[in-house]
């Protein structure tokens, strides 16, 4: 018995969607600093990529995936300051053996969110979508509508600025 049309197209759209939403939760974290909004902001890109699952080409799918959230995330208010309560860090954040090493990790992680957050919206989206969406430069291309070139000089700019920060701010020291 050949599947009905509808279970066809939930099929081809779970195969293609349910790999990524880790990925696609850990970029909305990067991009709104709250694991709440960053919920909903998934949410809100899982049913508007299903309404409009007809107009995929084929083509990138993490790619017009993101366009999707990044239009989302861009229609809803300004962005709200990262919360230092926030845990988006505590993935990416190595296992410490003792609780002393646990505190300064979480302090790096509050003054690296920090800094990420002064950085300008255009810097700071491209190197979110980068290091926690995990997108190639071509994919962020496709996702913000710029040249390649963007992007790359983008990344460069956000981590030199992010590190030159670091660096100010810490009297030149690293740790």
């Amino acid at each position: 018995m050949r599947q009905a049309p509808a279970d066809e197209r939930m099929d081809r759209f779970r195969a293609l969607a349910l790999p990524l939403l880790g990925r696609f939760h850990r970029l909305a974290i990067g991009l709104t600093g709250n694991q709440q909004r960053a919920e909903d902001l998934v949410q809100d890109t899982m049913l508007r990529a299903w309404r409009y699952f007809d107009t995929y080409q084929g083509d990138d799918f993490r790619a017009w995936m993101a366009v999707i959230m990044r239009n989302l995330y861009r229609s809803k208010a300004a962005p709200a300051a990262l919360s230092t309560d926030s845990e988006w860090f505590s993935e990416v954040a190595d296992l410490l053996p003792n609780p002393e090493q646990e505190v300064l990790a979480r302090d790096r992680a509050q003054r690296l969110r920090h800094l990420i957050d002064t950085l300008p919206e255009t810097l700071r989206e491209t190197l979110v979508t980068r290091e926690f969406g995990g997108l190639s430069y071509t994919q962020i291309a496709l996702a913000l509508s710029v040249p390649v070139g963007t992007v790359m000089s983008r990344l460069s700019r956000a981590r030199n600025d992010l590190r030159a920060a670091w660096m100010a701010a810490h009297d030149g020291d690293v740790s």
